[in-house]
């Protein structure tokens, strides 16, 4: 069984300093998270996931993403980005190694953290299918089985 659940948009702004093109510069997008949730055996109620059980992991990438900036760990111009996040003109979120800024490897993020966290929250039943992230409506990137 599967069931979907939508968030966003969220206001994200990223940098993608390996483009060659005009995304090396900061830009943003009111981003749409889909999760969607797997399980072999639903609960009494009948249901893949509470979806009103999920107000912790909204909050939590809210708090992660919402008016941020997302860099690369290994962006060259940390330095000074921390220092206008310092000064108060934006919030920078540095991704952990190995996680891009961009909407794939924020798909990955997610999925790999809030699998993390399902896991406990459902004592295993359920699990993450599915990350998609959508940018605007005709872009989006997915990670998942």
């Amino acid at each position: 069984f599967t069931s979907s659940k939508r968030f966003g948009p969220i206001s994200v702004a990223h940098r993608q300093w390996r483009a060659d093109s005009h995304c090396k510069y900061i830009h943003g997008y009111g981003r749409v998270i889909e999760m969607t949730f797997a399980c072999e055996e639903r609960d009494v109620r009948g249901w893949v996931m509470d979806f009103g059980g999920l107000k912790e992991i909204k909050q939590w990438i809210f708090d992660k993403w919402d008016h941020k900036l997302l860099i690369a760990s290994d962006d060259p111009e940390d330095d000074k980005l921390w220092q206008i996040d310092i000064e108060g003109i934006v919030q920078l979120m540095v991704m952990p190694e190995g996680y891009g800024p961009g909407i794939e490897d924020s798909c990955k993020y997610l999925f790999d953290k809030i699998g993390e966290q399902l896991g406990i929250m459902t004592a295993g039943r359920v699990w993450i299918q599915k990350v998609r992230i959508y940018e605007h409506e005709n872009n989006w990137a997915e990670y998942g089985e």
